[in-house]
């Protein structure tokens, strides 16, 4: 059973689809209703249909979309044919006064749809909110005299076409069966009980009124709205519509309720009758004497026992009830009437409604006069006359109703050829930038102000160059700078009109705040510059506009462009002392900014430099007393620095080098004490290994003792290949340091020339303990193999080739005046000179 509903579900829903792919596919519903302005979007309940607002996917076209729903009950059917034959009815007749069908009934399972013009309301739903709680009531629904006496008209209207045209009485006016669109129009619908005349106004079918209890009372008869000769006397003829648009307008004025309560039946409605209106006490109840009088006497002719006694259809517009000015108005502006007068006519009307316009409710100004008033603007003959009365209304209106008459108004400001309408249309831009939003009004009204601009008539460019000064602040930057102030140059060039020329002066005064100092020195600055004219109002107005950018562009634009420009225009031949005194004024107190701010300037520059010079001043006091503070040091802690020892300017102290010292005793051999040999001394080139190098190094050199006796200067003849022979190397030499430019640390390691001779020793003359020299060793040069007569400082230099040529061997150890033991000499001594070492082998 399940599966079998939910495939009967499927299948409804299915069917839906369908029927919703037709004509009412191309409608979107809005919300969940048809609100109208100030009731938000919801539904509303006409009889047993449920209307919501919709509009066209395509032209956006807004719509009513009426639903009526098929309930399962005993009478289903019969409350089916009742809602098929009204929607049936308003599908074949076509009246402006009644409810305008635009798409047809559409039938599916499970409800009944068509499509009609846009409604706000029923007039049932309207009385009752007014009658309600009061914290319900909306000044938007209230119903004011002349709105329900233009809505009785055009139901009156809308009854003789039924009665003439289409020989038809409607039999079922009441409160539900009106309908208020849009504009306010009232419009009748609940075309349920029609019955139509026969021949010469007699009936052709009488329908007994009963109330079936089965059916809902939405769709039967409304015994308390039913002309008694109807119920009572079997009577059909048109008589019987206007008892009951008598029964309307007493309910709309006097409570919302009908005169008599029935309680749907005939035998109430009888009661009713012979109490009241056949023995003539009907008074109309409690409220009755607040009615004016002419709605007194109009409803004594309506509400009748009798239809002879009624007054009849073509009568009732003269009735004095609707002689107000106000209806004569309306009714003159009414489109079926309006559209048959003149142009003359048209105008006259126009010129005098802006004088009546107080008069009119705003509700009735904004929902009848200016949609009618906004149709007529296609003639652009009537705009100087209409645009008044339109923006009159519009002052009344909100934010949101006015974005809905602005698309109507847009199309006019492209208009060149009417200067009365480009300046009426200037004339209201205070109201425009009132009800429009920043955008709306850059995007929708400023093409208003651009097209003005281009005009060629000057009067038309004044009124739009008086306006711009008014909403310079509101515009984006952008606009104003790229758009609008470009316009407003363009005809300040162009224009050979005074008047035009100084209203272009006070734009650009206008704008001055605005602009940046860029523009203005740039762009404006250079444009004033080519006035040519020497006419006083535009001297006095372009010296308003300097005087205005010289208090905010800096002194150098000033003094180069804005001072040179006010002195030439002061000589202006036409100006008058007055004028002449203003523009000294003026120069006087730009020139006094000019002066101020330029000394301030340069003390500014002055005390920067005095700034910057005394802070050199203190880093390099700073430098020197920092060496001082370094110099002073041992004098500072109590120590005076004559009493320093020797070789420990580097911050080592005595003891760390005799602990030095100390601690390479174990490297020394047991043997005679070496002399100093200070004619030869080789350094390494390590840095860390010249810290710990003393004066008293060379004797910790100990080896073998050389006999005194070998030790003979003749033993070394000349060596063809000297130092003084051998290539400098590939650096710059160092020149011979001088006692002030030897580093202290440095100092003990400098040989003496004095004590460059060395002792005769005995023993070999190197230390076994030196370990292997680099490839590119440092060394020193003493006075004793060097040419000059001072110590020579270390260099580096490239390891010299043991290869080259020897002609007589050199003394062990010894290759160039450069000491190597450790490596083995490659020549072989001669047999002459070999007696003279002996044995010696310097290896072993």
């Amino acid at each position: 059973m399940a599966a079998n509903m939910l495939a009967a579900a499927t299948s409804t829903l299915g069917y839906l689809a369908g029927a919703k792919s037709s004509a009412l596919s191309a409608y979107a519903i809005q919300g969940a209703g048809a609100g109208h302005a100030g009731q938000g979007e919801r539904a509303v309940r006409v009889g047993v249909w449920k209307v919501m607002r919709a509009k066209h996917r395509t032209t956006g076209r807004e719509v009513s979309v009426w639903v009526g729903e098929k309930r399962a009950g005993p009478a289903q059917a019969e409350v089916v044919e009742r809602m098929k034959r009204e929607a049936t009815s308003l599908s074949k007749l076509r009246h402006p006064d009644l409810l305008h069908m635009i798409e047809p009934l559409e039938e599916t399972r499970s409800e009944l749809t068509f499509v009609t013009e846009p409604i706000v309301d029923s007039l049932n739903g309207v009385v009752q909110r007014i009658i309600g709680d009061s914290r319900n009531r909306r000044g938007e629904e209230e119903l004011d005299e002349v709105e329900i006496q233009k809505g009785l008209l055009q139901l009156a209207r809308a009854l003789g076409f039924l009665h003439t045209q289409a020989k038809l009485v409607h039999l079922n006016i009441n409160p539900d069966a009106i309908l208020i669109n849009t504009k306010g129009d009232w419009k009748l619908s609940g075309l349920t009980m029609t019955a139509a005349l026969g021949g010469q106004g007699a009936s052709a079918a009488y329908v007994y009124p009963d109330f079936d209890s089965r059916l809902p009372p939405q769709v039967q008869w409304k015994f308390d709205y039913l002309a008694p000769e109807y119920a009572l006397d079997s009577t059909l003829s048109p008589a019987n519509d206007l008892y009951s648009l008598g029964c309307l307008l007493y309910a709309v004025h006097l409570g919302g309720s009908p005169p008599f309560k029935t309680h749907n039946s005939m035998q109430g409605l009888r009661e009713c009758v012979e109490r009241e209106l056949v023995t003539g006490r009907w008074k109309g109840g409690a409220k009755w004497a607040g009615a004016s009088a002419d709605l007194k006497d109009l409803l004594g002719k309506l509400v009748t026992r009798s239809p002879q006694t009624r007054i009849s259809l073509a009568s009732l517009a003269s009735h004095p009830y609707f002689s107000s000015l106000a209806i004569s108005t309306l009714n003159f502006l009414d489109p079926t009437n309006f559209a048959s007068k003149s142009r003359e006519e048209k105008a006259t009307f126009l010129k005098g409604l802006l004088r009546v316009l107080p008069g009119f409710s705003e509700k009735l100004r904004r929902r009848k006069l200016l949609p009618g008033l906004l149709d007529e603007m296609k003639d652009h003959y009537l705009l100087p006359f209409l645009l008044p009365n339109v923006f009159e209304i519009c002052k009344s209106v909100s934010t949101e109703e006015f974005a809905a008459v602005l698309p109507k108004l847009q199309p006019l400001f492209a208009l060149r050829d009417s200067p009365q309408n480009l300046i009426a249309l200037l004339e209201s831009l205070p109201l425009f930038k009132e009800k429009t939003t920043s955008q709306q009004f850059k995007d929708d009204v400023m093409p208003l102000i651009y097209n003005s601009l281009e005009c060629e008539n000057p009067p038309v460019q004044e009124k739009a160059l008086k306006a711009i000064p008014s909403f310079c602040e509101a515009l984006p930057y952008d606009v104003l700078e790229q758009i609008l102030l470009v316009k407003v140059a363009i005809l300040f060039t162009k224009t050979r009109i005074l008047s035009v020329k100084v209203c272009t002066l006070e734009c650009f005064l206008a704008m001055v705040p605005i602009l940046t100092q860029t523009v203005l020195t740039q762009k404006l600055v250079p444009l004033l510059a080519k006035i040519r004219t020497k006419e006083p109002s535009v001297m006095m107005a372009t010296l308003n506009v300097h005087e205005a950018m010289g208090m905010k562009v800096d002194r150098e634009a000033v003094a180069g462009l804005v001072l040179p420009q006010l002195w030439m225009m002061s000589m202006g031949p036409l100006l008058s002392v007055d004028q002449f005194n203003k523009f000294m004024s003026v120069i006087k107190s730009l020139g006094a900014r000019v002066e101020r701010e330029h000394i301030e300037h340069l003390r500014a520059v002055r005390k920067a430099e005095a700034q910057t010079a005394s802070l050199g001043m203190q880093n390099t006091g700073w430098e020197l007393g920092h060496e001082s503070t370094e110099v002073d040091f041992e004098t500072l802690v109590g120590r005076s620095s004559a009493s320093t020892p020797r070789g420990v300017e580097n911050g080592a102290s005595t003891s760390m080098l005799d602990d030095w010292g100390n601690d390479m005793d174990w490297l020394q051999p047991k043997a005679d004490p070496v002399p100093s040999f200070n004619a030869l001394s080789v350094q390494p080139t390590h840095a860390p290994n010249l810290s710990r190098t003393s004066t008293t190094s060379s004797a910790k050199l100990k080896a073998r003792p050389v006999p005194a006796s070998r030790f003979d200067a003749t033993a070394f003849p000349p060596d063809p290949i000297s130092v003084a022979s051998i290539p400098p190397p590939a650096i710059a030499p160092v020149p011979a340091p001088t006692p002030s430019t030897i580093p202290p640390s440095l100092a003990p390691m400098v040989p003496s020339p004095r004590n460059a001779v060395p002792a005769p020793v005995s023993g070999p003359n190197y230390n076994i303990s030196l370990a292997p020299q680099p490839a590119a060793p440092s060394y020193m040069v003493s006075p004793a193999f060097g040419t000059s007569s001072g110590p020579t400082w270390p260099t580096s230099a490239p390891a010299l080739t043991p290869t080259l040529p020897v002609s007589k061997p050199a003394p062990p150890g010894f290759s160039s005046g450069v000491l190597q033991p450790d490596v083995k000499p490659s020549w072989k001594p001669t047999a002459s000179k070999t007696a003279d070492w002996g044995d010696f082998d310097p290896l072993k």
